[in-house]
């Protein structure tokens, strides 16, 4: 029994690994046969210097639009792509961006929650990015990668996603949360993409930059005390979480999610540019909830 224990031990350590790793981490993983690096930021970036042996996977190849908004793209586009990156059964995933602004990073975590969503669990964001890679002395490189081509099968987790219906008949019974700055959420201003201003009913403000030091996240604990003790968010109820159109969201999600262990949570893929822009959507605006 022991030993089967130590051989099952043995078997995570190889490969699982932690949801947020830096730069030293990933130095020394970096030829692990297993480890697969995923740049998710534009080509033209990638192209201008890139950690060694990343593959460029540009958001678009992985958000597709449905009218106003855009969705994660189906089952189909993303199986080439996960077979394209290299990505077996077996792969560790570590995702970056350039942080070439200040929205660079949430490219990462859509990326991330879109791989688990597809049935894909070991993923890691690289903490900084490539700023702290490059303030840890990682070198560039410039040369395209192009990797055996991956076997993992696609399977859709239905239980991280939120549609319109779902949102509609969650108001007042799962909790809610608002990534967008809470200038947005308040309803102070509007967003010139949305019709109406202010929140869905009954939602929470946590603007997805909080979590954030610079260009790094902020201790787990840290994050804890904001969300947990601070918000009063409960990692054991159902969550939904929203922004202005799917990308700040993926932050809170991952933050959520991944590092504070929320289990029932979805993500409002199309957010407020779909909600926003019905008349049929229960909305607040000038109050805090």
């Amino acid at each position: 029994m022991k030993k089967y224990l130590l051989i099952m031990l043995t078997a995570l350590s190889v490969y699982a690994m932690p949801p947020l790793v830096d730069s030293s981490w990933l130095k020394s993983h970096i030829n692990d046969k297993d480890i697969v690096i995923v740049d998710v930021s534009s080509k033209k970036l990638y192209d201008k210097g890139h950690i060694p042996k990343s593959v460029n996977s540009p958001i678009s190849n992985w958000r597709e639009k449905h009218g106003e908004f855009l969705l994660v793209k189906n089952a189909d586009a993303v199986q080439k792509e996960f077979k394209r990156l290299g990505i077996d059964k077996k792969s560790r995933v570590v995702i970056y961006s350039h942080h070439a602004n200040g929205k660079d990073i949430l490219k990462a975590t859509y990326v991330i929650w879109a791989m688990e969503y597809y049935g894909f669990k070991n993923t890691a964001l690289l903490d900084g990015g490539i700023v702290g890679w490059k303030e840890s002395g990682g070198k560039l490189s410039k040369k395209s990668e192009t990797p055996k081509p991956g076997d993992f099968k696609v399977t859709v987790n239905s239980d991280l996603v939120a549609d319109l219906k779902l949102v509609k008949r969650s108001i007042g019974k799962s909790q809610m949360v608002d990534a967008r700055p809470s200038i947005f959420y308040f309803g102070a201003k509007k967003q010139p993409v949305l019709a109406r201003r202010g929140h869905i009913s009954k939602a929470k403000s946590y603007f997805w930059k909080y979590s954030f030091e610079g260009d790094y996240l902020k201790k787990r604990e840290v994050l804890k005390e904001m969300l947990v003790d601070g918000l009063g968010l409960n990692p054991k109820k159902e969550l939904i979480t929203y922004c202005t159109g799917g990308l700040e969201t993926s932050m809170n999600f991952f933050v959520l999610h991944r590092l504070l262990g929320f289990e029932k949570i979805r993500l409002y893929d199309a957010s407020m540019k779909e909600w926003a822009n019905r008349d049929d959507t229960p909305m607040t605006k000038y109050r805090w909830e």
